[in-house]
């Protein structure tokens, strides 16, 4: 269980984390690659807000829910990270 709470606020935590980082430190094509997992959270704040208004029982698994949108974010903002170290030596 201690595993499981460390996991589900961590990682929403770290995705954060990254986020602004990306957001703060990156330019040019990078930072834009940077704003699409926050538009798609977005579009799933709405998405959620619709659905829990509908039926309050529709999202019961919001935890595992989160967990999964950050893995998802964490993995994107990691490849745009390696593409930008691969463009970055290619430039050099």
């Amino acid at each position: 269980m201690e595993l499981f709470l460390l996991i589900a606020f961590g990682l929403p935590l770290a995705y954060v984390v990254a986020q602004v980082r990306a957001l703060r430190r990156w330019e040019g094509t990078a930072r834009t690659l940077a704003w699409l997992p926050v538009l798609a959270a977005g579009v799933y704040v709405a998405k959620f807000v619709l659905d829990v208004a509908r039926d309050p029982t529709s999202h019961n698994l919001f935890p595992f829910e989160l967990i999964i949108g950050s893995l998802l974010g964490l993995g994107f903002l990691g490849l745009c990270a390696l593409g930008r170290g691969i463009v970055a030596r290619l430039e050099r």
